[in-house]
């Protein structure tokens, strides 16, 4: 099984790459994200022939087909999260989690993927802030999204991950 996750040096990617990788089945790991230290860190911390560090951001489509070559399911967990004063753009929000979903999922369409999975989040449920907005409305187009991705064989599906802890 070749396997690609967006946003793979985050935290929930980071926690998926042992998993694969502990899978016999895992032929191929393809970690997409755009921070070149992480990704450095990344291969530091799993040295292992099946992981392929791939320096993308989902904002750019081109970039993400190049990155789904030759891959059957897709894990979307690239976001951007933190609304802190000192960070907060709207725009920036929109363009990462709306317009990459997007960009994710056309895509995977494109190189002939099976399955992509979108990582929502709990905060899309009566979201009150732009964040939880903008995994709202991306939720919206991943599951719609199959009324013309199912036809040609990629099933899109979301998984929303919550805050356990507090």
């Amino acid at each position: 099984m070749n396997i690609a996750i967006s946003g793979g040096t985050g935290s929930l990617g980071r926690a998926l790459i042992p998993a694969f990788l502990a899978d016999p089945l895992t032929t191929r790991l393809v970690i997409l994200s755009r921070d070149e230290a992480k990704q450095e860190q990344v291969a530091r911390d799993f040295p292992d022939p099946r992981l392929r560090p791939f320096l993308g951001d989902v904002r750019d489509e081109a970039r993400c087909r190049l990155a789904f070559q030759g891959i059957d399911q897709v894990i979307h967990a690239a976001a951007l999260k933190r609304i802190t004063a000192g960070a907060y753009d709207p725009l920036e929000f929109i363009k990462t989690n709306i317009l990459g979903t997007v960009n994710v999922v056309f895509a995977a369409l494109a190189t002939g993927v099976e399955k992509v999975l979108f990582i929502s989040s709990d905060k899309a449920v009566e979201a009150t802030n732009l964040y939880g907005k903008t995994k709202a409305a991306a939720e919206d187009f991943a599951v719609q999204a199959n009324t013309y991705t199912q036809p040609r064989g990629l099933a899109v599906s979301v998984l929303r991950y919550g805050n356990v802890f507090g």
